[in-house]
């Protein structure tokens, strides 16, 4: 099992690749020196004791709400996780579990609205104007016709806007002291969490239960618009949104969802209505898919009178099972695969080994491989390529990427110096592989990861947004919050032996895949 902090930097690596941002790096300690693990001060001192202080609620309509009072602040932190990202999408409507992070918040039937009811008609005129639009663009009839259309459409939008409170949704929270109001969706989960004072816990449950309940898709067709120039300015416009989106459709056949970006491509996205969307959201955002964590300072019998009293309510719908795995791993005669693309600019690579998904035992050994070989300053690869020989700008690696719900790959991305190549630099860091098979890993390095996973835990639980999070992501993946403690427990039983035999594994030209950016001669 991935533990949450690697997982969390699988789905930034993907994030940052799409738009754009810089990688944190993290820092080990020197190899020649086994450093005990950090002193950390726990301002809850109870903080790591929670097997008694979690109260698991299961609703009627099958939500799970996990509720957590800790000593401090009288604040609180929620995050509501949905089991729904591009796993759960299909040819024609990928990138939905996205687009439905921008409409997280345009308000329900009360809020964000100054008379719904005159809004209503306004609302349906534009769906039914906006996909006469996408019936004729996806027919290729650009015509008259369709102009006139387009019109009457933004003239219905301007209608429809002055009668919209924009942002009121998030406003509320914003004037009643609420902070870190975020939506986020990766390829296995969407996830929304905001922070608030106690007292206005029934405020949040009231405002995000009839979010759930009954939102309303105001300003559809400029939303899309918005992510259709987001994918242009973020992915087809940028070398690097373009070698992932090759990279993942050369790795993953059609029947692994993870074959397409959460973005989703443009030819889907242009052709979104309202009623696709509200299609998709009735069928995945049930409450059996649901987990919502709250944790903070506040009094547990009146929380537990909130959710029954609001999310209770919530209608049950009718629950879709998960999608089965296609396969625990992708390993056959049509491996190695490799894919490049050619742009003005400085040549990079992924290079990436199938493996299998989060449940199986295989799983945590390939955390610990991904911080032998990446995990700071002063990893195998980090240390030799980068300071030491300087033939790489870039190197690190990810344990689980794109996702972790479905067989995965084991991820590199290196950027070699001008004049190095990528096929020298692949070659380098196989040849690192090949040293951890043989060799396996040191008695410092086992101590020092050890170290670091315990460290990461007391730190993770400090924090009532992080401990929310981590709360739900375990809930919602195994079914079982607790598996966190069970998780770090089977970290310590991890033998340099399942290393060598993890890596053997895996590391196969059978399973092999990359994608390469070579600066284009033209």
């Amino acid at each position: 099992m991935l533990k949450i902090s690697y997982l969390f930097k699988a789905l930034y690596l993907f994030v940052v690749i799409i738009f754009s941002l810089t990688a944190c790096e993290k820092v080990s300690p020197p190899n020649s020196v086994v450093q005990e693990a950090p002193k950390v001060e726990v301002r809850d001192k109870n903080s790591i004791d929670l097997m008694k202080r979690v109260k698991r609620l299961r609703l009627e309509n099958g939500m799970t709400i996990l509720l957590l009072k800790r000593e401090g602040a009288p604040i609180f932190s929620a995050a509501v996780r949905v089991i729904v990202g591009n796993v759960e999408e299909e040819d024609g409507s990928y990138g939905l579990a996205h687009f439905f992070e921008h409409m997280a918040f345009k308000g329900t039937k009360k809020v964000g609205t100054k008379d719904f009811e005159k809004e209503k008609i306004i609302l349906e005129g534009i769906e039914k104007t906006g996909s006469q639009l996408v019936d004729l663009f996806t027919a290729g009839k650009t015509d008259a016709k369709y102009n006139k259309l387009k019109e009457k459409l933004r003239g219905l939008q301007k209608q429809a806007e002055e009668i919209q409170l924009k942002n009121e949704f998030v406003e509320i929270f914003q004037r009643n002291g609420g902070f870190d109001v975020n939506a986020q969706t990766s390829n296995d989960f969407t996830v929304y969490t905001v922070s608030l004072p106690s007292s206005k816990l029934e405020l949040w449950a009231y405002l995000e239960s009839m979010r759930l309940a009954e939102p309303i898709l105001r300003g559809f067709f400029k939303e899309v618009d918005v992510v259709l120039e987001e994918r242009r300015m973020r992915v087809d416009n940028s070398p690097n949104g373009l070698l992932i989106e090759k990279f993942l459709k050369t790795a993953f056949d059609k029947s692994n969802p993870y074959h397409e970006m959460v973005i989703g491509p443009s030819k889907d996205i242009a052709v979104y209505t309202p009623q696709k969307a509200k299609t998709f959201f009735q069928k995945y955002y049930t409450p059996s898919r649901i987990v919502l964590a709250v944790v903070g300072n506040f009094d547990m019998d009146q929380a537990e009178n909130i959710m029954n009293k609001y999310f209770g309510a919530v209608p049950a719908g009718t629950p879709v099972p998960l999608k089965e795995k296609t396969a625990q791993v992708t390993q056959h005669k049509e491996f190695p695969r490799k894919v490049i693309l050619e742009r003005e600019d400085r040549p990079r690579f992924y290079l990436a080994y199938h493996r299998p998904s989060y449940d199986s035992p295989d799983d945590l050994v390939l955390d610990y491989v991904q911080e032998i070989l990446c995990g700071g300053r002063t990893s195998r690869l980090y240390k030799k390529l980068v300071l030491e020989e300087k033939k790489a700008a870039a190197v690190t690696c990810y344990a689980a990427f794109p996702g972790f719900r479905m067989p995965t790959l084991f991820t590199f991305y290196a950027m070699p110096y001008a004049d190095y190549s990528n096929e020298a630099l692949k070659k380098d860091i196989e040849k690192e592989i090949n040293k951890l098979i043989v060799e396996g890993p040191t008695k410092e390095e086992m101590q020092q990861i050890l170290n670091k996973l315990d460290a990461n835990l007391i730190y993770s639980l400090e924090s009532n947004k992080g401990l929310a999070a981590k709360l739900t992501f375990f809930e919602a993946l195994t079914g079982r919050w607790e598996y966190l403690y069970d998780q770090q427990k089977q970290f310590h039983q991890v033998t340099p032996a399942d290393i060598q035999r993890v890596a053997k594994k895996y590391f196969v030209p059978e399973g092999e895949v990359m994608g390469a950016l070579e600066t284009s001669n033209k």
